[in-house]
């Protein structure tokens, strides 16, 4: 029996086979209100914006050790600068965050746990 379903995003009447499960529920199975096709565009422009902020976030950090941050180095560049768990408390590699869809929140969280350093400083802190 071939269910078709419209999308909300694009209005167009598609196959449920179109759109990802939202579960079962009372015994049925339900789909997502988006098709697929719309449903990752959204999740892309979510994860695009996630990161865009990320970046922007770690241009205001500096090194704890030794200061290298934007305002000091006309050079500088966000991928030197490193985050350093203390603990064995890592949930995930911070940097990964906003590509793997975790919130701002869960983010910062993570970032808070942390120390900020460069690269210099990271590798002499893990070789020590």
């Amino acid at each position: 029996m071939e269910q078709n379903k419209k999308c909300i995003e694009c209005g167009e009447d598609k196959n449920v086979s179109e759109f990802y499960s939202a579960g079962i529920k009372n015994g049925k199975k339900h789909y997502r209100r988006k098709c697929r096709d719309c449903y990752r565009c959204v999740k892309r422009a979510y994860r695009d914006r996630k990161v865009l902020w990320f970046r922007e976030y770690k241009e205001t950090l500096a090194c704890e050790q030794c200061g290298y941050s934007k305002d000091k180095n006309k050079h500088f560049s966000i991928k030197a600068l490193d985050f350093h768990h203390n603990k064995d408390d890592k949930l995930f590699n911070v940097s990964d965050g906003p590509y793997l869809g975790y919130s701002k929140d869960k983010i910062l969280n993570e970032i808070n746990k942390c120390m900020v350093l460069c690269s210099n400083c990271h590798a002499e802190k893990h070789t020590k």
